[in-house]
C-alpha cells in the first residue's frame, strides 16, 4: 500500500529524541511520525484473508447475521493488538474491551463474561 507523503517513519534515530518515544505516533502539523515497525506494517499489503476466501458479500452476510463469527472476527483482530502490547509491556484492559465487544456496538453477540474469558485466554495464547 502506498503511503500518503506526510506519514513518516522515525526510523531508529528519531525516538532518542525527548518527548518522542519509540511505542508511540507523533504529529508535527501536517507530519506523522510513526514508529518504524508499525510504518512497515502499514506498507505491506494485507488484505483481509476471509474477505477473498469467503466473497465480500458472504463475509458481510455471515458478519451481520452469525454473532459468534462476528466476535471471533473481532477477536482475531484484536490479537494483533495484543501482540504490539505485550511486546512493550503495556496493560491490556479485558474489563473495558469485553464491555465493549459485548455492547451494542456488534450487536451484542456474546456475555460479557465470556467475552473476558475469551480475551484472557487469547492474551496467554499471545
Amino acid at each position: 500500500m502506498k503511503l500518503p507523503w506526510y506519514v513518516i517513519s522515525k526510523g531508529s534515530l528519531l525516538h532518542h529524541l525527548p518527548l518522542i518515544g519509540k511505542s508511540t505516533a507523533q504529529s508535527l502539523g501536517p507530519i506523522i511520525l510513526v514508529p518504524d515497525p508499525i510504518y512497515r506494517n502499514l506498507q505491506t499489503d494485507n488484505p483481509n484473508p476471509k474477505h477473498k476466501e469467503m466473497g465480500v458479500l458472504k463475509f458481510g452476510y455471515k458478519y451481520l447475521s452469525d454473532s459468534k463469527f462476528r466476535f471471533q472476527e473481532e477477536l482475531l483482530a484484536v490479537k494483533e493488538a495484543m501482540k504490539y502490547l505485550k511486546k512493550n509491556k503495556i496493560a491490556f484492559d479485558f474489563g473495558q474491551k469485553a464491555k465493549f465487544y459485548s455492547g451494542y456496538l456488534y450487536l451484542w453477540p456474546v456475555s460479557k463474561e465470556y467475552a473476558e474469558k475469551e480475551l484472557k485466554k487469547a492474551w496467554d495464547e499471545v
